[in-house]
């Protein structure tokens, strides 16, 4: 090659050179503080001529700063992350159902009822003790139905949660597709994809918290997710998409994946972290506890009827049901008994308004081992609060763990992906001296080809 020629052209390749090392030290110090942003440098080699000799210098690649073991673990913090926090929610509001707010609750509600009984234990005649007692008893179906109610109500939320989670996994699914293509045609084009490649890293994060996933690249480059049971949501360009439907035996909502010919596949059991998974796993200890308060009002039910139609009012008639329903949410007290409560069968025998008798029967079941035959009525209670704030206990401490560990690795991905505007000012000015050196060059050049061109003349 030609030297003045050759000159000439490896002080153009410097200035081409070190204008986009300028570039990209730029981008990086523009988006130091911008989510998702991977550091990017310009990695600068020697041109080659043909005979093997250096004529300049070259942009070679612009290199994004990953670490695909550190991404890889926050990933699977995320996931435990978005259960953990699925779950310290949705446990916090069934404790709040069981947790006595001053004079509410069922615990509270319980001891009135029992505490009534015996004041009519203690004065079968008196129309006050009957009254109060009334009232204690219809309070206590109350905070049965209401317990019951609440429970449904955070039944319906984990339901709007789950389908709500359903539909961000499938947008994203697609928005990660339509990245990996996007990917694809900028680099076959010859353009730099790392902006690309960041959006799509923070894409498979944000959906590792919402669902457990693995991760795969193709030959393209391009990003593969498949569930934790192998069934697959991207592949390069095309996708799969997950749905809900009822289950016809349980009523609870089923999360199906869909294969490509529409055929829906229940996957509940494979679902295990996200927050799809936290719901799922909330979702069977709640049907728990309803279990448990149901259980637990079908046994007073059970229980005070008994004794009470075998007891008598002061009429002298033979007592009615005390209560009617099959569970907590539909548990009532006697409307009769309610609006007359000298219906209140206090007596065992007829006729006898100073009797109590089976009104102390019906205050002795308080102490009685009546659920499954080892408990108390207020020892099962307690027992289920106890477990249900023991939950959230669990929870809580959990969540610390886990915020901890998706902090550590969010760190840890930082560190190496992360910009110092220190460093990346020391590159600028470098960059720019060389720049500016090429251009003083490529000016003495231009004087030398003037000079050169005047003296032909």
């Amino acid at each position: 090659m030609n030297s003045i020629s050759g000159s000439i052209y490896s002080v153009l390749s410097a200035l081409n050179t070190y204008s986009t090392a300028i570039d990209v030290t730029s981008t990086n110090i523009a988006n130091a503080e911008s989510a998702g942003y991977s550091r990017q440098t310009a990695v600068i080699t020697e041109k080659l001529a043909a005979d093997g000799s250096g004529y300049g210098v070259d942009v070679s690649t612009i290199k994004r700063a990953y670490d695909s073991f550190m991404t890889a673990q926050l990933r699977q913090a995320n996931q435990d992350l978005g259960k953990s926090n699925v779950e310290v929610e949705m446990f916090t509001a069934i404790e709040q159902v069981f947790t006595d707010s001053g004079d509410t609750g069922l615990s509270s509600a319980m001891s009135d009822f029992w505490n009534a009984w015996q004041s009519v234990v203690n004065d079968p005649s008196s129309s006050t003790a009957r009254s109060v007692l009334a009232s204690a008893s219809d309070t206590l179906a109350d905070t049965f139905n209401n317990a019951s109610s609440e429970l449904s109500g955070i039944s319906e939320k984990i339901d709007d949660g789950i389908n709500e989670t359903v539909g961000e996994i499938n947008d994203l699914v697609q928005q990660i597709s339509d990245t990996n293509q996007k990917i694809v045609a900028m680099e076959a084009d010859g353009l730099n994809a790392n902006t690309a490649r960041d959006n799509l890293d923070s894409l498979v994060q944000e959906l590792s918290s919402l669902v457990d996933i693995n991760i795969s690249t193709n030959d393209a480059g391009q990003i593969n997710i498949q569930l934790a049971n192998g069934k697959p949501l991207v592949a390069g360009t095309t996708t799969w998409t997950l749905a809900t439907e009822k289950n016809t035996t349980t009523g609870l909502l089923d999360v199906t994946w869909v294969d490509s010919e529409g055929n829906s596949n229940v996957i509940n059991e494979s679902i295990s972290s996200g927050a799809l998974g936290g719901y799922l796993e909330v979702r069977e200890g709640l049907a728990s506890y309803q279990d448990q308060l149901d259980e637990l009002a079908v046994n007073i039910i059970d229980q005070v009827n008994t004794l009470h139609q075998n007891g008598y009012d002061l009429y002298g008639d033979a007592g009615d049901a005390f209560f009617s329903g099959s569970g907590a949410g539909d548990m009532t007290f006697n409307t009769a008994i309610m609006d007359d409560p000298g219906k209140i069968a206090a007596a065992s025998t007829g006729g006898g308004t100073g009797d109590g008798s089976n009104a102390e029967a019906i205050a002795e079941l308080q102490t009685s081992f009546l659920v499954n035959g080892t408990s108390t009525f207020s020892d099962y209670y307690n027992a289920l609060v106890s477990d249900v704030g023991a939950k959230v206990q669990s929870a809580e401490t959990n969540n610390e763990s886990v915020s901890n560990a998706q902090m550590f690795y969010t760190n840890q991905c930082l560190s190496v992906s992360g910009v110092s505007v220190d460093e990346e000012m020391a590159k600028l000015v470098l960059y720019q001296n060389a720049y500016d050196a090429a251009a003083k060059l490529m000016t003495v050049f231009d004087e030398m080809m003037q000079t050169l061109i005047a003296t032909m003349d």
